[in-house]
C-alpha cells in the first residue's frame, strides 16, 4: 500500500489484508483494547469475554483509499468511523502524514452483542471483515432473522468488493461499506461482529465454521438451516451464458475451477493444478477457470501449460464482481476449488463442490452442505491452522503450500483424488 499527496487529501493505492506490528500497550489503551484481546482463546464462549479488536478513528483530514483494487472510498476529516485495528494501523499513516487518530468514544462502550434477543421493531448491524466465504458463513442467521422478525432492519458493513453479491440478498435492508460512520453503530441496537470467532479461537479447529457463526450469535440453527441460499443475476446469468456458447459450452457440462484462494497459504502450485485437470480432461471433462480480471494473463500462461489447453477456458477478463462468478457457478456441473470462496458460492446455489484443502481440513468447513465433498492434504505439518496473508512457512521459493503435492505425489494418490471426486458428481 502507498501513497500520494493530492488535492482531496491521501489517495491510498490499495488496502490489502497483511499483517501489522502489534501496537504498543499504550496505544492499545488509548484505542480502547488491551492484550488479552489479541490472544487466543479456547472457545467462544471464553471470545465473548475479551474486548474485540475494533477501533473507533477520527479523521485527521479528508483522504481516499482504494479498498482491495476495487472503489475509492473516502473518509471525511473530523468525522468518526469505526474499524479493524488492522484497518487502522495501514491507514493511520500515509505518506509520512497522519491521517487518523484514536476517538475518544471506545468500541467497547457502544457495543451491544446480539446472542439471541427479540429483534422485533428493532434494528441489527452485523459485520465481518473478512471474504466471501466468511460472509456466507453469516447468511443463514440472517435469513431465519429476518423471517421470524419481518419488522426487524439487518443492517451488513463488509468490503465494497463484496457487495454485489450482498446487496442480492433480501434479508438485508441496507449494505454499509467498511470502514463505517460510527452513527450506523450507534443508530442500531444490536451488534454482530465475528472478530477472533475463526482467528483466535482454538474451537474453530474443530467445529465447523457455519455452526459457530451460529452459536456465536446465540441461535443455534440446526444443520439443514446453515446452507447460504442467493440467486444469480438474470442479466448477468445470460451474459455468462452467451460467453459460454460462444465457446461451444453447453450449461451444466463444465466443471468451473478456482486455482488460488485469497491467502497464499491455501493455494497449490500450479504444478498441483496441471495434475488435477490434465486427468479431468483425459476423463472428458471440460474446464473453466475464474479469477479477477487481473489474474487473466497468469491464468492464461496457465492454460498453455496443459496437456489438452482446447479443453479449458479462461472466464477471467469477465468476472468483474462477485456477482459475475456468481452467476457462472450457477452454470456449472460442479465446482473443484482449493479452500476459497467458489466452495461456498456453489453450496449457496445447489451446485455440487469438491474442495481440496491443506492447512484447514475440510470437515470445518464443508461438512454442513449437501452436496459437497472434499479431500485433505497429509503432511507432517497438515493441518496447521494457520491464518496469515503470508506464504506457508514451509513453501519453496514460489511461496505455494506444498502440503498438496501430497495428494498427486502418485500415480495412485492423484486417481484417489479423481475417483472421489467423481463419486460426488455421479
Amino acid at each position: 500500500m502507498r501513497g500520494e499527496v493530492s488535492k482531496r487529501g491521501i489517495w491510498v493505492e490499495d488496502l490489502v489484508q497483511k499483517d501489522f506490528k502489534l501496537p504498543s500497550f499504550t496505544r492499545l489503551r488509548e484505542m480502547g483494547l488491551t492484550l488479552q484481546g489479541v490472544n487466543f482463546v479456547n472457545t467462544i464462549d471464553e471470545l465473548r469475554n475479551t474486548p474485540p479488536n475494533i477501533v473507533i478513528a477520527e479523521s485527521k483530514r479528508t483522504f481516499s483509499f482504494v479498498q482491495n483494487y476495487f472503489k475509492k472510498q473516502t473518509l471525511i476529516k473530523g468525522n468518526k468511523y469505526v474499524m479493524g485495528l488492522g484497518v487502522y494501523q495501514q491507514l493511520a499513516e500515509q505518506a509520512g502524514k497522519k491521517l487518523l487518530m484514536p476517538a475518544t468514544v471506545k468500541f467497547k462502550n457502544l457495543y451491544r452483542p446480539y446472542v439471541g434477543q427479540d429483534l422485533t421493531d428493532k434494528s441489527i448491524l452485523v459485520f465481518r471483515t473478512g471474504g466471501i466465504g466468511d460472509l456466507l458463513f453469516i447468511q443463514p442467521n440472517l435469513i431465519y432473522l429476518k423471517k421470524k422478525y419481518p419488522t426487524c432492519t439487518i443492517r451488513f458493513a463488509c468490503g465494497p468488493q463484496y457487495q454485489s453479491m450482498v446487496e442480492n440478498w433480501d434479508c438485508v435492508d441496507e449494505v454499509l461499506d467498511l470502514p463505517f460512520p460510527l452513527s450506523a453503530l450507534m443508530s442500531s441496537d444490536y451488534h454482530v461482529l465475528f472478530e477472533g470467532v475463526i482467528e483466535r479461537c482454538k474451537e474453530a479447529e474443530k467445529v465447523n465454521a457455519l455452526r459457530l457463526f451460529t452459536r456465536w450469535m446465540g441461535l443455534n440453527l440446526p444443520d439443514e438451516l446453515l446452507t447460504p441460499k442467493q440467486e444469480p443475476n438474470e442479466e448477468l446469468l445470460s451474459l455468462c451464458k452467451e460467453i459460454l456458447n460462444s465457446w461451444g459450452v453447453e450449461e451444466g457440462s463444465f466443471l468451473l475451477m478456482q486455482l488460488r484462494a485469497s491467502s497464499p497459504i491455501r493455494t497449490p502450485s500450479h504444478d498441483f493444478w496441471k495434475e488435477i485437470i490434465d486427468e479431468l480432461n483425459k476423463r472428458g471433462y471440460r474446464v473453466v477457470l475464474t479469477d479477477s480480471p487481473r489474474q487473466k494473463d497468469k491464468v492464461d500462461e496457465f492454460i498453455k501449460l496443459l496437456e489438452k489447453p482446447e479443453m479449458t477456458y479462461n472466464f477471467c477478463k469477465h468476472s468483474e464482481t462477485i456477482a459475475h462468478s456468481i452467476a457462472l457457478t450457477k452454470l456449472a456441473k460442479c465446482v473443484i476449488a482449493t479452500d476459497s470462496a467458489l466452495n461456498h458460492i456453489a453450496a449457496s446455489l445447489d451446485i455440487k463442490t469438491f474442495g481440496v484443502y491443506g492447512p484447514f481440513p475440510g470437515e470445518i468447513r464443508l461438512s454442513t452442505y449437501p452436496k459437497a465433498s472434499w479431500v485433505d492434504a497429509k503432511r507432517h505439518c497438515s493441518p496447521c491452522f494457520i491464518h496469515s496473508p503470508k506464504p506457508c512457512p514451509q513453501a519453496t521459493s514460489e511461496g505455494y503450500s506444498p502440503c498438496y503435492n501430497e495428494l498427486i505425489n502418485t500415480p495412485e494418490k492423484l486417481k484417489e483424488v479423481i475417483d472421489k471426486f467423481e463419486d460426488l458428481i455421479k
